[in-house]
């Protein structure tokens, strides 16, 4: 068999259900869900003119009212898939940490069994396509992605899709009958509609009607599992008048990651928007040899790469920060720095007024080396999404990179904000620090508790 790297998805990937087809495939949907068990009466699920859907509230619905009921007979579940006869063949032959193998292999043997799967009308409520996910975006679409994190992760996920698929043709003889096509489309089913369980029931899940809301912050219902694992809820947050549309949320997620599993940037998502940094060591260092080693870097002027947000209680987002302290130690901070990695410590605190300009200065660097490779400046990013003309998968590309500019911005902002508070005297600053309308904004934080601490040490 040959094992070599399946041709990649097409560029675009328009295929849409008729409205007719939709229609009955949702009546079969519903009676099948009502046939085992599940409870709903207080939505209504219509089609929108674009060929999505949205879920309405069919009368007043009050908060704390459970709106959609599932017993668990209907979760396309992690352990059901494992328990399936591909998915022993799956462990038997691969055993992989991946669990997107199981669902996805899974989900392709009940559609392929066609009237004869249980889960068929669930398998057929699926979109059949999904050409508003990046990885489908035509040609003139994809050049909106230019300059964006956006380019990198289209192409490390369909290069991902691609070696799981060769993997499982290889292991797997049955997976003759699955084409890549279909296997790109069981995965994106699954990025853009899973639930990761908790509770009474537990693991990743795809879940029936539930995966027809809408995304919105503040949600009007979550989703909960009971105690017992018997079932899934949605309940409502608040109340939901008759007639509007009932949204959920999808998660704390960043906008390159809503649009590259779900197809869409949320409006008000900047609390978790994410940005990649790449930084390495400083030329010249007499330890870089060292830190290469302990860094894990391919080479003394390779960079790895950050991604980092405003929430400075994540610590992913300050790991930039504790690296560039290490990189750019001097020799003997380096020592007592490494001292403190080998007690356990995750995080590096300021080293010393001048190793913190260093960090700061190469952090603005590597903002504006970021910024340099966008085609389009913020401003231009602005009239584009007032003026257009834009399609909607095109329209996505521009506020995501806007995103990524503002957030490239704002630590820009932190990093001459820093420097000039380093070279402040220690008493300005605590007068600052003092008021209650300090200037700092989203890296306060960092400032009173990094930058202060360090003046209080100064000598």
């Amino acid at each position: 068999m040959n094992s070599a790297s399946p041709p990649s998805p097409p560029a675009t990937s328009g295929l849409r259900t008729s409205a007719e087809s939709s229609e009955q495939k949702l009546s079969s949907l519903l009676r099948w869900m009502e046939q085992g068990g599940a409870l709903f009466p207080k939505m209504h699920i219509v089609r929108q003119a674009d060929g999505e859907r949205s879920v309405l509230a069919r009368t007043d619905i009050a908060e704390g009212e459970v709106v959609l009921q599932i017993p668990t007979t209907h979760l396309f579940t992690l352990e059901r898939a494992k328990a399936s006869d591909i998915g022993r063949r799956i462990q038997s032959q691969l055993q992989p940490d991946n669990d997107f193998l199981y669902l996805a292999s899974w989900l392709l043997e009940e559609k392929h069994r066609g009237a004869d799967s249980f889960w068929k009308p669930f398998v057929d409520s699926l979109p059949e396509a999904y050409p508003h996910v990046p990885l489908f975006y035509s040609e003139q679409e994809r050049a909106r992605m230019k300059g964006s994190q956006l380019e990198r992760l289209v192409e490390v996920q369909r290069q991902s899709f691609e070696q799981e698929y060769a993997q499982l043709r290889e292991k797997l003889p049955e997976y003759e009958r699955f084409g890549f096509e279909e296997y790109v489309w069981a995965r994106i089913s699954l990025y853009s509609r899973l639930f990761s369980l908790k509770g009474g029931l537990q693991g990743p899940s795809l879940v029936p009607l539930s995966d027809m809301f809408n995304h919105r912050q503040p949600p009007d219902v979550l989703w909960s599992t009971s105690e017992d694992g018997q079932t899934f809820r949605m309940i409502a947050q608040r109340a939901v008048p008759a007639g509007t549309e009932i949204h959920t949320h999808y998660g704390a997620k960043s906008s390159d990651v809503f649009l590259l599993h779900s197809g869409f940037v949320p409006d008000g998502n900047e609390e978790n928007d994410e940005v990649y940094l790449s930084v390495g060591l400083p030329p010249g260092d007499p330890l870089a040899s060292v830190k290469q080693q302990m860094f894990g870097l391919a080479s003394a002027t390779a960079k790895h790469p950050f991604k980092v947000s405003r929430q400075g209680k994540y610590l992913a987002s300050w790991s930039v920060f504790s690296f560039l302290r290490m990189a750019h130690a001097s020799p003997d901070e380096f020592l007592a720095l490494s001292n403190r990695l080998l007690s356990g410590t995750k995080t590096i605190a300021p080293v010393s007024v001048a190793c913190e300009e260093r960090v700061l200065g190469t952090l603005a660097a590597a903002c504006e080396e970021r910024l340099k490779a966008f085609p389009t400046t913020l401003e231009e990013d602005e009239r584009l999404l007032r003026e257009g003309p834009l399609s909607p998968n095109e329209r996505s590309c521009v506020l995501l990179r806007r995103q990524e500019k503002r957030l490239l911005g704002d630590y820009l902002e932190l990093t001459r904000a820093g420097r000039a508070l380093l070279r402040q005297p220690r008493a300005e600053v605590e007068e600052l620090a003092a008021r209650t309308d300090t200037p700092w904004g989203w890296f306060d934080g960092y400032v009173r508790n990094d930058l202060l601490g360090l003046l209080r040490q100064k000598k």
